[in-house]
């Protein structure tokens, strides 16, 4: 069995180090919660439309409402982690996200389905900015790159195991079989409240560090961090030409542009899952101690080269396009097993400890707004014939981007950038 182990100022630090028992439970507890979610994965607007008898315009409505919601509650939510801690803030919003998603399985009319996504709403706002920084309260400053991409592992894994086993019985025939999906998918929110309740030792919110005691809070101080704003408009370029067009405009790109069947879509995405769980960890291993920002510029140029073999896809044969989408999307996962520790890492090397919950609640936003521009994107150019012109437009955005993400490499702290000190002193290494 091979040891995956990092070395810090020399000294060889084993994974078991790394991992400690309370992030060991946190990272039990949000791939369980995955497996939950992976199960009703895009069955939200199928649900309710097919199963609940819920108009589609309404039903893509009602899901275009929750997310909006999340993105006007989130700030409050970054807030209330800075005032009072992440702990108690993601205890509620796993209680309140449990019970809504439970209650969506039993809707049957429309004020129902909108009073459910209202509280799950509100309780998906309250998850992502209290585990950031809880992830980031529990690991030191040079194991938080490892334990942000462990995350990424842990969430694809739920995620990839919960959709496959949901298309072996998801039948629109029987509401029984989606009522259950979502009976499932709301325990999973209890077992990872279970998981971050066992955190005992995590109490109250982060004090300011003695040189930060008389400095400014409140998110005027946030968005006055330059560094924060340069990542923020880097990252909402590149998001948006990545997961925000890939989840609404890939599909629409395989099945009308290329003419592969509907059921091409889902191998392709469990192929890519798949392999961000196989490898995640080697990815670490070669990303560990390098430049971030390089890394995110690294992370936007393979992604520029998907989108131009998605491109080129479109001029072969069904059953070859298909190939050469499936392994071009393996090229855009190495992308994402590179931005999703980068990333986070970043975030938390720039926010002082006492703001924490606001910097993660305002990086959170750009996955937000990045998800409502790269849909309605998609819809107008594939709508209007320009499917190729749409993937080359997203390959110069993605270049784009990197170019801005890798200026933010001239304005911060070799520390920050994880060059120096902690940083440069690890090294992943894999060995029998």
């Amino acid at each position: 069995m091979s040891e995956v182990g990092t070395v810090v100022d020399g000294e060889h630090v084993s994974i078991r180090e790394v991992l400690t028992p309370p992030l060991v439970r946190m990272l039990v507890g949000v791939g369980l919660n995955a497996l939950g979610g992976g199960l009703a994965l895009a069955l939200f607007v199928v649900y309710l439309h097919q199963v609940r008898g819920i108009e589609l315009r309404t039903a893509g409505l009602i899901l275009s409402y929750q997310a909006v919601l999340m993105l006007v509650i989130a700030p409050f939510v970054g807030a209330l982690v800075d005032r009072v801690g992440p702990r108690p803030v993601l205890l509620v919003a796993c209680l309140v996200s449990g019970a809504a998603t439970i209650a969506l399985g039993f809707v049957t009319t429309v004020p129902q389905a909108v009073a459910a996504s209202t509280a799950m709403a509100v309780g998906g706002a309250g998850l992502w900015p209290p585990q950031g920084a809880l992830l980031a309260r529990l690991a030191p400053p040079e194991h938080r790159q490892r334990v942000f991409g462990l995350q990424f592992m842990m969430l694809n894994l739920g995620l990839g195991l919960g959709g496959l086993v949901a298309s072996t019985f998801i039948d629109a025939s029987r509401p029984g079989t989606f009522t259950a999906v979502y009976v499932v998918n709301g325990l999973s929110f209890l077992a990872y409240f279970v998981a971050v309740l066992s955190l005992t030792h995590v109490r109250g919110r982060e004090a300011p560090e003695p040189h930060e005691e008389d400095a400014p809070v409140g998110y005027l101080a946030v968005l006055a961090d330059r560094r924060l704003l340069v990542y923020l408009g880097g990252a909402l370029l590149l998001l948006t030409c990545g997961y925000g067009s890939i989840d609404a405009g890939l599909p629409v790109f395989m099945t009308e542009v290329v003419g592969l069947p509907a059921r091409a879509i889902g191998l392709v995405f469990f192929l890519n899952t798949a392999l961000i769980v196989g490898i995640q960890v080697l990815v670490l291993k070669r990303i560990e101690g390098r430049s971030r920002t390089r890394m995110l510029g690294v992370t936007a140029a393979i992604w520029a080269v998907f989108w131009v073999v998605v491109a080129a896809s479109a001029g072969l044969h069904p059953v070859a396009a298909g190939v050469v989408i499936a392994l071009g999307f393996g090229l855009f996962a190495l992308g994402e097993m590179v931005f999703s520790p980068v990333g986070p890492s970043l975030i938390n090397a720039f926010a002082p400890p006492h703001l924490r919950g606001r910097y993660n609640a305002v990086a959170g936003q750009v996955w937000g707004v990045s998800g409502a521009l790269g849909p309605a994107i998609a819809g107008w150019a594939l709508g209007n014939g320009f499917g190729v012109l749409w993937a080359l437009g997203l390959a110069v955005g993605c270049g784009l981007a990197g170019v801005a993400l890798r200026m933010l490499g001239r304005i911060i702290t070799p520390e920050e950038d994880g060059r120096t000190g902690a940083a440069t002193g690890v090294a992943v290494q894999v060995g029998g």
